[in-house]
């Protein structure tokens, strides 16, 4: 017997607004710095401020995409989409990753092609003066894009939250350079590039890591596993659980389990069963979206096998073993 529960829906409104608005705060921000930092840089002559200036830049390409991904996966379930378009934010977020790993890879050449080409040279203080307003900003930005992140678990939001930080980071190693080379080692300049470049580079790794995992339906954390059987467990008439399997889609979870009930119930009172641990799964865990709920017959060897996940089924399609 099978019996599926779900809510899978878009976010709630409010929701959806403030995610919403951080991406499109964060679009902004980004817009009025690249053009803070290009020209800077270009009336400063600083090769490590000019890069970050591309860092912003690329930054903006990326929203864009965030924010096209963002209103995709806001539409509902259609007849072409049973599941919804969650998926679609991870693939916004991986296309982020992917620019801004690009955006890493041009500034590293640039800045290797100066150090080995030519004489350094000396940038004014006003590319000082702007990349320390720059860390300033970004700073508040990751800031509110964390609290955001923690609040929603919107990948995307979350994406750009780290890609703020990473921009702290980075502009903070341009200053550094910067100010070297102002106080007589201009080499730091293009130096300091480089390390924007692999700030830059680690950033779209981790990004792009995480929503890899994420789109392969990777498994929540061990907490929120058990978190989830224990509700299960909890169930009146549920006397065990067998191969239970949890997955993330987008920012959402789906449960697919096995409920073991006493073998001489009907089958409308085991379906009840089924309905009432589906039910609780979704009022008890607001991330989890869809409940699959399967009930086979307690025995003493399906409990013992409790409910890991690579446990064959107990009636295995053809070509499993059974359990």
């Amino acid at each position: 017997m099978l019996k599926t529960v779900s809510h899978l829906t878009a976010d709630s409104p409010g929701t959806r607004r403030a995610d919403g608005l951080c991406l499109w705060v964060g679009l902004g921000s980004n817009v009025l710095l690249a053009i803070a930092k290009l020209a800077a840089a270009l009336a400063s002559q600083s090769q490590a401020l000019l890069a970050d200036g591309l860092n912003s830049l690329l930054d903006v390409v990326a929203g864009t995409i965030s924010l096209v991904g963002f209103r995709v996966a806001a539409k509902p379930p259609d007849r072409d989409h049973h599941y919804g378009h969650q998926n679609a934010e991870t693939l916004a977020a991986l296309a982020v990753g992917v620019a801004i790993l690009a955006a890493g890879g041009i500034i590293i050449r640039d800045a290797a092609v100066s150090l080995w080409h030519g004489a350094p040279r000396v940038p004014s203080a006003w590319a000082a003066a702007v990349a320390a307003g720059v860390i300033v900003v970004k700073m508040a930005l990751y800031l509110y894009s964390r609290t955001v992140a923690r609040r929603t678990g919107n990948l995307l939001v979350r994406a750009t939250a780290a890609d703020h930080i990473s921009d702290v980071v980075a502009t903070g190693g341009a200053f550094v350079g910067i100010a070297g080379a102002r106080l007589g080692w201009p080499v730091l300049d293009p130096l300091a590039a480089v390390w924007v470049a692999c700030v830059i580079l680690v950033s779209a790794l981790r990004i792009l890591r995480a929503n890899t995992f994420v789109l392969l339906g990777g498994a929540p954390s061990e907490s929120t596993i058990r978190q989830i059987t224990a509700t299960l467990s909890a169930v009146p008439g549920v006397r065990g659980l067998h191969r239970t399997k949890v997955r993330t889609a987008g920012t959402q979870i789906v449960v697919d389990t096995e409920v073991l009930v006493d073998g001489t119930l009907t089958v409308d009172e085991a379906h009840r069963i089924a309905n009432a641990a589906g039910d609780q799964v979704l009022a008890s865990h607001p991330s989890v979206a869809d409940v699959i709920v399967h009930v086979e017959p307690h025995t003493e060897k399906r409990a013992a096998e409790g409910p890991d996940p690579l446990t064959p089924r107990a009636h295995p399609r053809p070509g499993e073993a059974p359990a």
